[in-house]
């Protein structure tokens, strides 16, 4: 019986895994619960070994310290960086200027010439500006000013953090493909 449910088990643990892949979309979009979807990028003709060194190549150039930002290398199969994103929101409001730094875990799943990314927002936080927080329903954004009252700062906050979550991908994209043949241009007759 122990030997039935053991194998069972095993059977299971890799349809877990790849069911949570189902939450997909193209780009990321941040709601008050977070990244609640991952993206998946498909890169022909690249192994994982190729893929897990491109990942490696960006976050030299990138991430600083990078080496201490690694949270996670199961190699040719994962990635986890955690990166730290300074004032990486900037707000205006009635003629003040607000900076949040943005802390995020960047999550890199390889198989078969694909590239799984995975974001989640850990902090953001200011030694200056008011609290920044996720609250309500999923078009509500809220920063609490030090007196307690609600500033809402909504589509600016969450299309910053979006491009954030967004140009991870193209970057770790360019490292991927820069070993691509760039077409000539076409001369205009």
């Amino acid at each position: 019986m122990k030997n039935l449910i053991a194998g069972l088990t095993l059977l299971l643990v890799p349809f877990i895994s790849v069911s949570q892949i189902t939450n997909t979309g193209d780009k990321f979009s941040i709601t008050p619960e977070g990244f609640t979807q991952s993206v998946i990028r498909e890169y022909s003709g690249k192994t994982d070994s190729d893929l897990h060194e491109s990942i490696f190549l960006w976050a030299k150039y990138t991430i600083d310290n990078y080496e201490e930002a690694l949270v996670r290398d199961v190699p040719y199969e994962y990635l986890e960086f955690r990166m730290f994103v300074p004032q990486g929101i900037v707000l205006e409001d009635n003629g003040e200027i607000y900076q949040w730094d943005v802390m995020m875990d960047v999550g890199f799943r390889l198989r078969d010439q694909e590239i799984r990314y995975d974001i989640g927002l850990v902090e953001v936080s200011s030694p200056d500006a008011p609290t920044f927080a996720l609250e309500g329903d999923p078009n509500e954004w809220s920063f609490f000013d030090n007196d307690g009252k609600t500033r809402s700062f909504n589509k600016e906050a969450q299309e910053q953090i979006n491009s954030i979550a967004n140009n991870i991908i193209r970057s770790v994209s360019a490292y991927v493909n820069r070993d691509a043949t760039i077409p000539a241009e076409e001369s205009e007759e």
